[in-house]
């Protein structure tokens, strides 16, 4: 049975979190709730687990000062937090799991379903990522993390040339550095990337229009990019992106 701890300053979070786990997953054992942080430490020193639920804001010792004091852990985490829209992306960014405060039976089928899936352990850049993110959440992450079947690759997103779909995984084709094979959907990589000016040109292909080297108009309509990779542009979006890529190319952006 996986082993799982809640640290949380709120009890009515802890008697929700308690319940929902225990109905929709029977063979998951709550080994420890606790309200006091500093309770929660002293027993994650002692007690081997497999997952720890720990909430952002607490007083007296919050849920990074908590981690900073047993780095690095063997363990997995989901935060669970009341952050706004611009700290949640930091842990977006940062590949971390997390859960939004009023926490439903939805949320957290979906939060346990993808810490199954996507169990790979947290690196040290990944902590240093968030923390860099959620203390300037309204500053443009430069950085992202990405879930490969090995771990996670830590890279600068003005590198990232365009991303492929390949069914349930994107392909990410970067600058200088070797094609990466990504655990997440094209559509959950636009979602992330929309706001750094990323086109999602096709169905499959999402590109950067920094590395457009020219617009073709044959074949019913292609990009070239710099990595000489033609990519069809769709018919329902091809006025809209021919129209944003010629501006681009026009002014020299």
């Amino acid at each position: 049975m996986k082993k799982i701890i809640i640290i949380d300053d709120e009890t009515h979070c802890i008697n929700v979190l308690t319940s929902l786990i225990k109905k929709v997953h029977t063979d998951y054992e709550i080994i420890g709730t606790f309200s006091n942080p500093e309770s929660g430490l002293k027993f994650i020193k002692t007690n081997p687990l497999d997952l720890l639920f720990l909430d952002i804001e607490m007083p007296n010792l919050n849920g990074f000062a908590l981690l900073d004091k047993i780095l690095p852990i063997d363990f997995d985490i989901i935060f669970t937090t009341a952050y706004d829209q611009y700290a949640i992306r930091a842990f977006e960014y940062s590949a971390i799991n997390y859960l939004l405060k009023p926490i439903t039976e939805k949320s957290i089928v979906k939060a346990l379903s993808g810490w199954e899936k996507r169990r790979k352990k947290t690196t040290i850049e990944q902590w240093q990522l968030l923390h860099n993110n959620i203390n300037s959440p309204e500053i443009n992450a430069s950085r992202i993390a990405l879930p490969t079947a090995v771990g996670y690759h830590i890279v600068d997103i003005k590198n990232i040339v365009r991303c492929e779909s390949d069914n349930n995984y994107t392909y990410f084709f970067l600058v200088n550095e070797n094609n990466l094979l990504i655990c997440k959907t094209l559509k959950e990589i636009e979602k992330m990337l929309c706001d750094y000016g990323f086109l999602r040109v096709h169905q499959s292909h999402l590109i950067n229009p920094q590395y457009v080297k020219a617009i073709l108009k044959q074949d019913g309509g292609t990009v070239l990019m710099n990595d000489k990779k033609e990519i069809p542009v769709s018919r329902q979006k091809r006025n809209e992106i021919n129209n944003i890529l010629e501006s681009m190319l026009r002014f020299g952006q």
